[in-house]
Protein backbone atom coordinates (compact mmCIF):
# COMPACT_ATOMS: atom_id res chain seq x y z
CA UNK A 1 0.00 0.00 0.00
CA UNK A 2 1.23 3.04 -1.26
CA UNK A 3 1.85 6.25 1.08
CA UNK A 4 -1.23 8.41 1.09
CA UNK A 5 -1.19 12.36 1.73
CA UNK A 6 -3.61 14.39 2.94
CA UNK A 7 -3.50 17.85 1.48
CA UNK A 8 -5.24 21.02 3.26
CA UNK A 9 -5.36 23.18 0.33
CA UNK A 10 -6.40 26.57 2.25
CA UNK A 11 -3.32 26.30 4.70
CA UNK A 12 -0.65 24.60 2.32
CA UNK A 13 0.00 21.96 4.57
CA UNK A 14 -0.16 18.00 4.39
CA UNK A 15 0.50 15.45 6.18
CA UNK A 16 0.35 10.83 5.85
CA UNK A 17 -3.20 9.80 6.11
CA UNK A 18 -2.99 7.96 9.41
CA UNK A 19 -5.45 5.33 9.86
CA UNK A 20 -5.31 5.47 13.23
CA UNK A 21 -6.06 9.09 13.58
CA UNK A 22 -8.93 8.61 11.71
CA UNK A 23 -10.08 5.89 13.79
CA UNK A 24 -9.91 7.77 16.96
CA UNK A 25 -11.94 10.65 15.15
CA UNK A 26 -14.49 7.78 14.50
CA UNK A 27 -14.70 6.98 17.97
CA UNK A 28 -15.36 10.55 19.51
CA UNK A 29 -18.34 10.49 16.73
CA UNK A 30 -19.51 7.58 18.60
CA UNK A 31 -18.42 4.42 16.64
CA UNK A 32 -17.38 1.50 18.83
CA UNK A 33 -13.19 0.68 17.91
CA UNK A 34 -14.07 -2.20 15.84
CA UNK A 35 -16.83 -0.19 13.82
CA UNK A 36 -14.34 3.00 13.63
CA UNK A 37 -11.11 0.75 12.95
CA UNK A 38 -13.01 -1.21 9.75
CA UNK A 39 -14.48 1.85 8.54
CA UNK A 40 -11.20 3.75 8.70
CA UNK A 41 -9.41 0.67 6.76
CA UNK A 42 -11.87 0.92 3.94
CA UNK A 43 -11.15 3.76 3.47
CA UNK A 44 -8.06 3.60 3.14
CA UNK A 45 -8.53 0.65 0.52
CA UNK A 46 -10.58 2.66 -1.78
CA UNK A 47 -8.10 5.35 -2.08
CA UNK A 48 -4.68 2.64 -2.57
CA UNK A 49 -4.38 3.83 -6.45
CA UNK A 50 -3.72 7.28 -5.43
CA UNK A 51 -1.15 9.02 -3.71
CA UNK A 52 -3.04 12.37 -2.36
CA UNK A 53 -6.24 13.47 -1.65
CA UNK A 54 -7.72 16.86 -0.54
CA UNK A 55 -9.26 17.17 3.09
CA UNK A 56 -12.39 18.31 1.24
CA UNK A 57 -12.46 15.19 -0.60
CA UNK A 58 -11.47 13.00 1.96
CA UNK A 59 -14.14 14.47 4.38
CA UNK A 60 -17.01 13.99 1.76
CA UNK A 61 -16.15 9.96 1.34
CA UNK A 62 -15.96 9.44 5.03
CA UNK A 63 -19.15 11.39 5.14
CA UNK A 64 -21.11 9.52 2.63
CA UNK A 65 -19.69 5.97 4.50
CA UNK A 66 -21.31 7.45 7.39
CA UNK A 67 -24.61 8.77 6.25
CA UNK A 68 -24.88 4.82 4.43
CA UNK A 69 -24.31 2.61 7.52
CA UNK A 70 -24.83 4.92 10.87
CA UNK A 71 -27.11 7.31 12.34
CA UNK A 72 -27.83 10.58 12.29
CA UNK A 73 -26.13 11.73 15.34
CA UNK A 74 -23.04 9.47 14.16
CA UNK A 75 -22.44 12.22 11.21
CA UNK A 76 -23.42 14.85 13.08
CA UNK A 77 -20.73 14.43 15.66
CA UNK A 78 -18.34 13.95 12.84
CA UNK A 79 -19.14 17.22 11.03
CA UNK A 80 -18.29 18.87 13.97
CA UNK A 81 -14.55 17.63 14.35
CA UNK A 82 -11.22 18.40 11.62
CA UNK A 83 -9.44 15.91 9.69
CA UNK A 84 -6.59 17.79 11.64
CA UNK A 85 -7.71 17.57 15.00
CA UNK A 86 -3.73 16.61 16.16
CA UNK A 87 -1.79 18.18 13.29
CA UNK A 88 -0.95 21.62 14.69
CA UNK A 89 2.69 21.67 15.30
CA UNK A 90 4.53 23.39 18.30
CA UNK A 91 8.17 24.48 17.29
CA UNK A 92 10.70 24.84 20.50
CA UNK A 93 13.56 26.98 20.72
CA UNK A 94 15.53 24.96 18.35
CA UNK A 95 12.93 24.65 15.52
CA UNK A 96 12.19 21.44 16.01
CA UNK A 97 8.61 20.67 15.72
CA UNK A 98 5.86 18.14 17.13
CA UNK A 99 2.53 17.83 16.79
CA UNK A 100 0.29 18.96 19.53
CA UNK A 101 -1.47 16.12 21.66
CA UNK A 102 -4.12 16.98 23.50
CA UNK A 103 -3.30 14.32 26.27
CA UNK A 104 0.21 15.04 26.24
CA UNK A 105 -1.21 18.77 27.10
CA UNK A 106 -3.79 17.77 29.58
CA UNK A 107 -0.94 15.81 31.71
CA UNK A 108 1.46 19.23 31.59
CA UNK A 109 -1.35 21.15 33.21
CA UNK A 110 -2.30 18.15 36.08
CA UNK A 111 1.10 18.61 37.42
CA UNK A 112 -0.03 22.20 38.02
CA UNK A 113 -2.73 21.10 40.46
CA UNK A 114 -5.45 21.87 38.33
CA UNK A 115 -8.24 19.43 38.33
CA UNK A 116 -8.88 16.76 35.75
CA UNK A 117 -12.50 19.18 34.08
CA UNK A 118 -10.54 21.80 33.75
CA UNK A 119 -7.22 20.85 32.20
CA UNK A 120 -9.91 19.16 29.72
CA UNK A 121 -11.80 22.78 29.31
CA UNK A 122 -8.77 24.60 28.70
CA UNK A 123 -7.32 22.27 26.19
CA UNK A 124 -10.23 22.00 24.31
CA UNK A 125 -10.46 26.09 24.32
CA UNK A 126 -6.23 26.36 23.41
CA UNK A 127 -6.74 23.63 20.61
CA UNK A 128 -9.77 25.25 19.66
CA UNK A 129 -8.65 28.89 19.08
CA UNK A 130 -5.86 27.58 17.41
CA UNK A 131 -8.01 25.49 14.98
CA UNK A 132 -9.99 28.47 13.85
CA UNK A 133 -7.41 30.70 13.76
CA UNK A 134 -5.89 28.24 11.14
CA UNK A 135 -2.81 27.89 13.02
CA UNK A 136 -1.10 24.82 11.10
CA UNK A 137 2.26 25.62 13.32
CA UNK A 138 2.26 27.08 16.81
CA UNK A 139 5.43 28.60 18.32
CA UNK A 140 5.86 27.24 21.68
CA UNK A 141 6.28 30.31 23.31
CA UNK A 142 2.78 31.33 21.53
CA UNK A 143 1.38 28.43 23.11
CA UNK A 144 2.60 29.27 26.70
CA UNK A 145 1.42 33.52 26.61
CA UNK A 146 -1.98 31.80 25.18
CA UNK A 147 -2.11 28.84 28.54
CA UNK A 148 -1.15 31.09 30.87
CA UNK A 149 -4.46 33.48 29.95
CA UNK A 150 -6.74 30.91 29.30
CA UNK A 151 -5.59 29.22 33.01
CA UNK A 152 -5.70 32.51 34.84
CA UNK A 153 -8.84 33.19 33.11
CA UNK A 154 -11.00 29.71 34.37
CA UNK A 155 -8.15 28.81 37.24
CA UNK A 156 -6.51 31.84 39.08
CA UNK A 157 -3.25 33.34 38.78
CA UNK A 158 -1.32 31.48 40.98
CA UNK A 159 -1.97 27.88 38.76
CA UNK A 160 -0.96 29.97 35.64
CA UNK A 161 2.19 30.95 37.86
CA UNK A 162 2.74 27.09 37.91
CA UNK A 163 2.15 26.80 34.58
CA UNK A 164 4.86 29.43 33.98
CA UNK A 165 7.29 27.78 36.18
CA UNK A 166 6.49 24.05 34.56
CA UNK A 167 7.42 25.50 31.47
CA UNK A 168 10.32 27.17 32.13
CA UNK A 169 11.47 24.12 34.31
CA UNK A 170 10.54 21.79 31.44
CA UNK A 171 12.90 24.27 29.13
CA UNK A 172 15.78 23.69 31.44
CA UNK A 173 18.56 21.07 31.42
CA UNK A 174 17.86 20.69 35.58
CA UNK A 175 17.11 17.04 36.50
CA UNK A 176 14.20 16.58 38.43
CA UNK A 177 14.72 13.80 41.29
CA UNK A 178 11.74 12.22 42.71
CA UNK A 179 12.95 9.75 45.99
CA UNK A 180 9.91 7.61 47.34
CA UNK A 181 10.40 5.69 50.17
CA UNK A 182 8.18 3.66 52.32
CA UNK A 183 7.44 0.23 53.91
CA UNK A 184 7.38 -3.59 51.34
CA UNK A 185 3.60 -3.22 50.65
CA UNK A 186 2.99 0.46 50.72
CA UNK A 187 2.43 0.88 46.89
CA UNK A 188 5.97 2.64 46.14
CA UNK A 189 6.13 0.29 42.69
CA UNK A 190 2.72 1.25 41.93
CA UNK A 191 3.19 4.70 42.77
CA UNK A 192 5.97 5.58 40.80
CA UNK A 193 5.40 4.05 37.57
CA UNK A 194 2.48 6.21 37.22
CA UNK A 195 4.41 9.29 38.46
CA UNK A 196 6.60 8.50 35.76
CA UNK A 197 4.15 8.63 33.39
CA UNK A 198 2.47 11.43 34.71
CA UNK A 199 5.40 13.34 34.43
CA UNK A 200 7.46 12.07 31.98
CA UNK A 201 10.49 9.98 33.23
CA UNK A 202 11.68 7.76 31.68
CA UNK A 203 13.97 6.87 33.91
CA UNK A 204 13.31 4.55 37.39
CA UNK A 205 15.20 2.53 39.86
CA UNK A 206 14.14 0.43 42.47
CA UNK A 207 16.59 0.41 45.81
CA UNK A 208 15.66 -3.36 46.34
CA UNK A 209 17.61 -4.00 42.56
CA UNK A 210 20.27 -1.98 43.30
CA UNK A 211 20.71 -4.73 46.81
CA UNK A 212 20.69 -7.71 44.79
CA UNK A 213 23.33 -6.42 42.80
CA UNK A 214 25.10 -5.57 46.09
CA UNK A 215 24.23 -9.08 47.18
CA UNK A 216 26.07 -10.69 44.40
CA UNK A 217 28.80 -8.78 45.38
CA UNK A 218 29.26 -8.78 48.70
CA UNK A 219 28.83 -12.47 50.60
CA UNK A 220 26.57 -13.13 53.37
CA UNK A 221 29.21 -13.71 55.91
CA UNK A 222 30.80 -10.22 55.45
CA UNK A 223 27.22 -8.64 55.75
CA UNK A 224 24.45 -10.84 56.98
CA UNK A 225 22.34 -7.77 57.25
CA UNK A 226 22.10 -6.98 53.10
CA UNK A 227 21.20 -10.55 52.75
CA UNK A 228 18.23 -10.55 54.73
CA UNK A 229 14.37 -8.36 53.48
CA UNK A 230 14.69 -4.99 55.13
CA UNK A 231 12.28 -5.58 58.05
CA UNK A 232 14.39 -8.83 58.82
CA UNK A 233 17.45 -7.81 58.62
CA UNK A 234 17.82 -6.63 62.42
CA UNK A 235 17.50 -10.36 63.71
CA UNK A 236 20.30 -11.31 62.07
CA UNK A 237 22.42 -9.06 64.08
CA UNK A 238 20.66 -9.34 66.94
CA UNK A 239 20.78 -13.45 67.18
CA UNK A 240 24.04 -13.15 65.85
CA UNK A 241 25.40 -11.44 68.86
CA UNK A 242 26.44 -8.41 67.36
CA UNK A 243 23.95 -6.45 69.02
CA UNK A 244 22.02 -7.33 72.24
CA UNK A 245 19.29 -5.15 72.64
CA UNK A 246 15.63 -5.27 72.55
CA UNK A 247 13.77 -6.26 69.25
CA UNK A 248 12.93 -2.69 68.19
CA UNK A 249 16.73 -0.88 68.84
CA UNK A 250 17.31 -4.37 67.21
CA UNK A 251 14.92 -3.33 64.04
CA UNK A 252 16.17 -0.33 63.71
CA UNK A 253 19.85 -0.96 63.64
CA UNK A 254 19.56 -4.13 60.89
CA UNK A 255 17.40 -1.69 58.96
CA UNK A 256 20.09 1.35 59.02
CA UNK A 257 22.68 -0.74 58.50
CA UNK A 258 21.05 -2.40 55.25
CA UNK A 259 20.18 0.76 54.06
CA UNK A 260 23.45 2.74 54.47
CA UNK A 261 24.82 -0.23 52.30
CA UNK A 262 22.57 0.12 49.02
CA UNK A 263 22.75 4.29 50.04
CA UNK A 264 25.91 3.54 47.98
CA UNK A 265 24.58 2.27 45.70
CA UNK A 266 21.57 4.67 45.06
CA UNK A 267 24.03 7.71 45.28
CA UNK A 268 26.03 5.98 42.51
CA UNK A 269 22.41 6.11 40.15
CA UNK A 270 21.78 9.33 41.29
CA UNK A 271 24.79 10.96 40.52
CA UNK A 272 24.94 9.36 37.27
CA UNK A 273 21.15 11.06 36.62
CA UNK A 274 22.61 14.50 37.25
CA UNK A 275 25.71 14.49 35.52
CA UNK A 276 23.81 13.31 32.72
CA UNK A 277 20.88 15.30 33.35
CA UNK A 278 17.98 12.98 33.35
CA UNK A 279 15.20 13.14 35.07
CA UNK A 280 14.93 10.04 37.62
CA UNK A 281 12.33 8.22 40.11
CA UNK A 282 14.23 6.26 42.54
CA UNK A 283 12.12 3.52 44.61
CA UNK A 284 12.39 1.54 47.53
CA UNK A 285 12.20 1.04 51.44
CA UNK A 286 16.31 2.24 51.65
CA UNK A 287 15.16 5.80 51.00
CA UNK A 288 16.15 7.66 54.08
CA UNK A 289 17.06 11.72 54.87
CA UNK A 290 20.82 10.93 55.13
CA UNK A 291 20.46 10.39 51.26
CA UNK A 292 18.04 12.97 50.50
CA UNK A 293 20.73 15.39 52.37
CA UNK A 294 23.41 14.25 49.73
CA UNK A 295 21.09 15.45 46.79
CA UNK A 296 20.54 18.73 48.09
CA UNK A 297 23.77 19.46 47.63
CA UNK A 298 23.52 18.80 43.92
CA UNK A 299 22.17 21.39 40.80
CA UNK A 300 18.86 19.13 40.76
CA UNK A 301 15.81 19.53 42.07
CA UNK A 302 14.95 17.21 44.57
CA UNK A 303 11.60 16.02 45.97
CA UNK A 304 11.34 13.19 48.87
CA UNK A 305 8.24 11.77 49.83
CA UNK A 306 7.20 8.82 51.91
CA UNK A 307 3.97 6.26 51.21
CA UNK A 308 2.17 5.46 54.09
CA UNK A 309 -0.71 2.90 54.88
CA UNK A 310 -1.81 3.54 58.20
CA UNK A 311 -4.47 0.76 58.02
CA UNK A 312 -3.21 -2.29 59.16
CA UNK A 313 -5.84 -4.59 57.95
CA UNK A 314 -5.36 -2.74 54.10
CA UNK A 315 -1.60 -3.30 54.20
CA UNK A 316 -2.31 -6.97 55.08
CA UNK A 317 -4.87 -6.93 51.67
CA UNK A 318 -1.64 -5.34 50.05
CA UNK A 319 0.53 -8.27 50.51
CA UNK A 320 -2.27 -10.63 49.07
CA UNK A 321 -2.83 -8.92 46.75
CA UNK A 322 0.45 -8.98 45.63
CA UNK A 323 0.99 -12.30 46.11
CA UNK A 324 -2.01 -13.43 43.56
CA UNK A 325 -0.49 -10.57 40.59
CA UNK A 326 3.93 -12.29 41.79
CA UNK A 327 3.47 -16.05 42.60
CA UNK A 328 7.17 -15.67 44.08
CA UNK A 329 6.38 -12.81 46.36
CA UNK A 330 4.44 -14.59 48.90
CA UNK A 331 2.00 -12.82 51.27
CA UNK A 332 3.41 -15.46 53.95
CA UNK A 333 6.53 -14.15 54.36
CA UNK A 334 4.95 -11.07 54.59
CA UNK A 335 2.40 -11.24 57.10
CA UNK A 336 4.63 -13.83 59.35
CA UNK A 337 6.82 -10.05 60.09
CA UNK A 338 4.24 -8.26 60.16
CA UNK A 339 4.54 -6.95 63.31
CA UNK A 340 8.18 -5.84 62.15
CA UNK A 341 7.19 -4.02 59.16
CA UNK A 342 4.46 -2.44 61.30
CA UNK A 343 6.87 -1.18 63.65
CA UNK A 344 9.80 -0.14 60.32
CA UNK A 345 7.23 2.20 59.15
CA UNK A 346 6.96 3.86 62.42
CA UNK A 347 10.77 4.12 62.18
CA UNK A 348 10.37 5.67 58.73
CA UNK A 349 7.76 8.06 59.19
CA UNK A 350 9.46 9.22 62.22
CA UNK A 351 12.92 9.65 60.68
CA UNK A 352 10.64 11.74 57.30
CA UNK A 353 8.66 14.03 59.85
CA UNK A 354 11.86 14.99 61.81
CA UNK A 355 13.54 15.63 58.56
CA UNK A 356 10.40 18.04 57.54
CA UNK A 357 9.77 15.23 54.24
CA UNK A 358 6.83 14.59 53.15
CA UNK A 359 4.60 11.89 54.12
CA UNK A 360 1.81 10.98 51.68
CA UNK A 361 -0.59 8.45 52.62
CA UNK A 362 -1.64 6.16 49.65
CA UNK A 363 -5.26 6.11 49.32
CA UNK A 364 -5.16 4.83 46.01
CA UNK A 365 -2.50 5.44 42.95
CA UNK A 366 -4.58 8.21 41.40
CA UNK A 367 -4.74 10.30 44.76
CA UNK A 368 -1.65 9.61 45.05
CA UNK A 369 0.36 10.64 42.09
CA UNK A 370 -1.84 13.70 42.18
CA UNK A 371 -0.51 14.16 45.54
CA UNK A 372 2.74 14.08 44.51
CA UNK A 373 2.77 16.53 41.93
CA UNK A 374 1.82 19.02 43.92
CA UNK A 375 4.28 18.43 46.09
CA UNK A 376 6.67 18.51 43.22
CA UNK A 377 4.98 21.67 41.75
CA UNK A 378 5.40 23.30 45.45
CA UNK A 379 9.13 22.39 45.74
CA UNK A 380 9.56 24.01 42.18
CA UNK A 381 7.49 26.79 43.24
CA UNK A 382 10.44 27.41 45.95
CA UNK A 383 13.33 26.86 43.47
CA UNK A 384 11.88 29.90 41.37
CA UNK A 385 10.71 31.89 44.54
CA UNK A 386 10.90 35.71 43.57
CA UNK A 387 11.19 34.80 39.57
CA UNK A 388 7.56 35.22 38.71
CA UNK A 389 7.82 38.47 37.47
CA UNK A 390 11.04 37.44 34.95
CA UNK A 391 9.22 34.42 34.24
CA UNK A 392 6.44 36.53 32.89
CA UNK A 393 8.73 39.03 31.18
CA UNK A 394 10.58 36.12 29.36
CA UNK A 395 7.02 34.72 27.92
CA UNK A 396 6.14 37.72 27.07
CA UNK A 397 2.35 37.73 29.65
CA UNK A 398 2.96 39.85 32.38
CA UNK A 399 1.41 42.97 30.33
CA UNK A 400 -1.54 41.31 28.75
CA UNK A 401 -4.86 41.32 30.45
CA UNK A 402 -6.44 38.08 32.43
Amino acid sequence: MSKLLVIDETRDLQVPFLRGMLTKSLQRSGLEFVEAYQLATDIREDLDDVDSITTNDLRERITEALAESFPDVVLTRYNAQNIFTESIQVINENGDGEPFSRGVFIKRLQNCGIAGDLCNEITREIHGDLMREGFAAVESRELIQRTYQVVSKIVDRKSANHYLIWADFNQSSVPLIIMIGGVPGSGKSTVATELANQLSIIRTQSTDMLREVMRSLIPKKVSPALHESSFAAGKSLHSSGFYKANLLDALTSGYHTQSDMVAVACQSVLNRAVSERVSMILEGVHIRPSLYKKMRKTDAVTVPVILAELEEKKLKRNFRGRSNIAAKRSAKRYLKYFDEIWQLQSIILSDADAEDIEIVENIDPITTVTDICKIVTETLATHYKGRITELQNKFDVKSRST
